[in-house]
């Protein structure tokens, strides 16, 4: 619950108003969604038995069982309020509280816990990037989830902001929290969300400011680094990663497009090269 600043969140809850201050997909086509759990499933399978064999899939499926009982737990369910400032605050809802059962379910066939990004840590990852001119980037969140990231990246003068998300409720989420979004110092208005698998996302020509908050397995990781270099090669420009809780790092390390330039325990930040050009050693 929030109590300090409660009744503004309750009003908006209950009024069901939107306020149209950044731009969503309304009258966009939107992408069928590719998260009914059938569906999830069987990808899931074919992709993990190739990646990591039958075994071991069974063995993730059994820990997964016992998390999800663990869910059901009143502490665990306390748990998943977590930085509920933040909403209480602005009005929204990108928590980890709230989720319905099924987009627990979806989690486990994408292998990763929503999980809202931290204002501070972001501000202090956005330092790194002082010296880029972000009003001709578009900065990207893949595996968006409720959009707490775009709503971060929009206190700054971007010339876009995207999120992709796989699950529809989580996305339906975000693009309501984009609605209700508006605040002083906002530098950004053109954010919306798209739902769809991560691997399908053609990146757009603009300059990018990628974000990737502990996304995907590496099986999935692999594909969209492909595809990011893949788009570099066909229309070099600059390109910035961000991979914030990198546990799939050496996916990244073994893109040759890709050099880190800052690193932390949390976090690491990379700039990409001209994948058609040889990259000097020294």
């Amino acid at each position: 619950m929030c109590h300090k600043h409660g009744s503004r969140a309750e009003a908006i809850a209950e009024s069901g108003a939107l306020r149209p201050s950044l731009v969503t997909m309304e009258g966009m086509p939107e992408t069928p969604p590719t998260d009914f759990i059938p569906i999830l499933a069987f990808k899931w399978m074919r992709d993990s038995v190739r990646s990591r064999g039958l075994l071991a899939s069974i063995v993730y499926l059994g820990g997964q069982a016992w998390e999800l009982a663990r869910d059901s737990m009143p502490d665990r369910r306390r748990s998943r309020f977590g930085d509920i400032d933040y909403d209480c605050d602005f009005g929204v809802d990108t928590t980890w509280a709230r989720l319905p059962v099924s987009v627990r379910l979806r989690e486990v066939f994408t292998e990763r816990l929503y999980q809202p990004t931290v204002p501070d840590e972001f501000s202090e990852i956005m330092q790194y990037l002082a010296t880029v001119d972000f009003t001709d980037y578009t900065f990207i969140d893949l595996g968006s989830g409720k959009g707490r990231a775009l709503l971060l990246a929009a206190m700054y003068p971007f010339y876009e902001i995207v999120g992709i998300e796989v699950q529809q409720e989580l996305h339906r989420i975000a693009e309501q929290n984009i609605a209700n979004f508006e605040i002083p110092g906002q530098q950004c208005r053109n954010v919306w969300s798209r739902c769809l698998d991560a691997r399908e996302y053609e990146f757009p020509p603009t300059p990018i400011v990628l974000y990737l908050f502990n996304p995907f397995p590496d099986y999935v990781m692999k594909q969209v680094i492909a595809n990011l270099e893949k788009s570099i090669r066909e229309n070099p420009r600059p390109v910035q990663v961000i991979y914030n809780a990198p546990w799939e790092k050496q996916v990244l390390e073994q893109a040759n497009f890709l050099e880190p330039y800052a690193e932390t325990s949390q976090y690491i930040l990379y700039k990409a090269f001209d994948p058609t050009r040889p990259r000097v050693v020294t």
